[in-house]
């Protein structure tokens, strides 16, 4: 998948965000300059995420050069080494988050409802209606930690790979030639055991893909 976004360093990323912040407080943020905060807020989120990795990556083998040392790398240059340590993301993609304010509606609007009738079946909650959407793209659908996952687990560490079998499972007519794809080019060609896991979720993903 191309990027054509320059990359830009967590302190560029925080000073971006300082000075959303304050015009925020004096009520001069613009939608398209909350927008673009949002996007900044992101990318800060995905980035510490990566060097999270990569500390515990480090912590568990540290080198005698660098120990356990963390600084931002500039943008990488070659495709990352096949990673088997702790690669499963801990946090859930930003685009899947709901706001504080939806949640807060969608269990009130459950509470209500059991008041009203306790036998009445319940009504899924927004993040649960969410979990369940339809994903237009894949590419969009991938976030950044959820990537490193599905590399290391279901990619043999090899980024293009990934990016080729991302780009095909998102281009077929249907679901059933998705699901060949998926297990003949995909799992079957995994070297040593996969996370279930992280094949659960990356199905999942697929079968979204193609409701």
């Amino acid at each position: 998948m191309s990027n054509d976004k320059p990359f830009r360093k967590i302190d560029e990323l925080v000073t971006a965000l300082s000075a959303a912040c304050g015009q925020l407080g004096a009520g001069a943020l613009q939608l398209d300059g909350l927008e673009t905060a949002c996007t900044d807020a992101r990318d800060l989120y995905e980035r510490l995420v990566v060097l999270r990795h990569k500390a515990r990556e480090s912590a568990a083998a540290p080198s005698a050069s660098t120990g356990n040392r963390i600084r931002e790398q500039e943008a990488p240059t070659e495709e990352p080494a096949p990673v088997r340590l702790d690669t499963r993301p801990v946090a859930e993609p930003a685009s899947r988050q709901t706001s504080l304010i939806d949640a807060i509606e969608s269990t009130e609007q459950r509470k209500d409802q059991v008041k009203e009738d306790p036998k009445a079946p319940r009504t899924p909650s927004l993040a649960e209606k969410l979990e369940k959407a339809a994903v237009g793209d894949l590419h969009k659908a991938i976030s950044l930690s959820h990537k490193f996952w599905f590399v290391a687990e279901l990619f043999n560490g090899d980024l293009g790979a990934f990016e080729k079998g991302v780009e095909k499972l998102n281009n077929f007519k249907n679901l059933t030639q998705a699901m060949e794809y998926l297990e003949n080019e995909v799992v079957a060609k995994v070297k040593g055991p996969a996370d279930p896991d992280a094949i659960t979720t990356f199905t999942d993903l697929v079968q979204r893909r193609y409701p």
